[in-house]
């Protein structure tokens, strides 16, 4: 970083209480969170490497009418950088210790435990039977099925309907949330209550999203995933397979494992309900963003998006039918955290979720252009950062199941209220059956 050209890092910027922006680094390599105030979140929003310290001063001024001393600026600079939020050569320094941890690590460690859910192991094995038994007491799935397309249907019909259609099939996908467990901890047990008594498989692939800029459309590892409850080993013969069959470095990105959630919950809860087995294995996968072709094209149309699904279709041909996908998603993201200027008002949670079950629709039908088209015709102005995944996921089913041989059905909706924030994330738990 050239001192005088201050350059900030991809990190999050997020909308908090009193107009401040918090900004945190989803990588991980800080744990420090910083706050900024409106006036210097301008400042630090000309941190582009672009703009020189005087560059800055003046269109401060010009913005403000106030004079902007450049010790001010220095001052910030220095404590973003003590922050590792800056390309600098501090940065860069811990980035390289950091990756190189990592590479060398036997297993991905859990990063979310203590954070996210228990640390503990009783504790934690605790917490998670306590939602497993809520939803023996809830009973009865959401109450929305498809088979070969998609058909609307409300209530304890709906339900029967749905378990009565899958009960001759083996479950080849689920959906299910990576909120935060404490939020959606109800509806990923209901998710994974029905895994277990709807799948044979023995190795998961889990389709997780890569919150952060990548090189590669995909993102492989095939490091175990550590869990207070043990580890989540990977499938490496598998992962082998995969990768034989793919020019394209899907390890390129590595290291956006470390701190990801998405991926993380999910191998969570596999190890909690396989308990005591060993011949459980997982595949894990980050999607990242298509935001590039949200106003024309498909997925399909990308070279890597292409080479990767191929490679794991003949990959899972090859294996046989132990084989489940896991797509580790959330829904909408709406209101002020996101950069909406909005209330969270009964209507407008209404109205989510009537979008949100458009949307639904389009999944359970196995429709992945459809869902994907109604992205695009939404400018994705929802928010919705689970597409690559269901996407991934829809087109990988489709590839491998006969369409008159499966059916689908909705679990659970729900929608999380941040009233600090005045904002809503919705998710959903999903199961396809082939």
């Amino acid at each position: 970083m050239d001192a005088d050209y201050p350059k900030l890092r991809p990190v999050e910027a997020i909308a908090v209480q009193d107009n401040q922006i918090c900004l945190r680094d989803p990588l991980g390599f800080s744990d420090k969170i910083v706050f900024l105030t409106p006036d210097i979140f301008f400042i630090v929003s000309l941190f582009d490497g672009k703009h020189s310290i005087l560059d800055i001063q003046a269109a401060y001024t010009r913005q403000f009418g106030d004079l902007l001393f450049s010790d001010r600026v220095k001052a910030i600079i220095e404590q973003l950088d003590g922050c590792l939020l800056l390309e600098s050569a501090r940065f860069h320094e811990v980035q390289e210790r950091a990756i190189a941890q990592f590479k060398s690590a036997p297993v991905r460690p859990a990063s979310h435990a203590g954070i996210s859910y228990e640390r503990d192991a009783d504790a934690l094995r605790t917490q998670l039977e306590e939602l497993f038994n809520n939803v023996k007491e809830l009973g009865e799935p959401y109450g929305i099925s498809a088979a070969t397309g998609v058909s609307s249907i409300s209530g304890a019909d709906a339900s029967s309907a749905g378990a009565a259609e899958a009960s001759s099939l083996w479950l080849k996908g689920l959906i299910a949330p990576h909120i935060d467990i404490h939020r959606g901890g109800l509806c990923f047990a209901e998710s994974y209550a029905e895994l277990l008594r709807s799948s044979k498989a023995k190795t998961f692939i889990i389709l997780g999203i890569a919150h952060m800029q990548t090189k590669r459309r995909f993102v492989l590892t095939d490091k175990g995933f550590d869990t207070p409850l043990g580890v989540m080993p990977s499938d490496r013969e598998l992962i082998g397979r995969i990768v034989r069959n793919c020019s394209t470095d899907f390890f390129a990105d590595e290291f956006s494992h470390r701190n990801e959630h998405s991926v993380e919950f999910q191998a969570v809860f596999l190890r909690y309900i396989y308990r005591g087995r060993d011949d459980v294995r997982i595949v894990p996968v980050l999607c990242s963003s298509y935001e590039q072709i949200y106003g024309s094209g498909l997925p399909d149309d990308d070279p890597e998006f292409n080479e990767f699904t191929a490679a794991l279709v003949d990959a899972c041909r090859e294996r046989g039918d132990d084989i489940c996908f896991i797509a580790g998603v959330d829904l909408s993201h709406l209101g002020r955290r996101f950069g909406q200027d909005m209330a969270m008002s009964t209507s407008v949670l209404r109205q989510a979720e009537e979008e949100d079950m458009r949307m639904i629709e389009k999944i359970l039908a196995f429709d992945a252009e459809g869902f994907f088209r109604l992205i695009q015709d939404e400018k994705d102005r929802r928010n919705v950062c689970g597409v690559p995944a269901v996407y991934t996921m829809l087109s990988l089913m489709n590839a491998l199941s006969a369409r008159l041989e499966r059916s689908s059905r909705l679990l659970k909706y729900d929608q999380s209220v941040d009233t600090a924030t005045q904002s809503v994330v919705t998710f959903m738990g999903a199961a396809f059956y082939g």
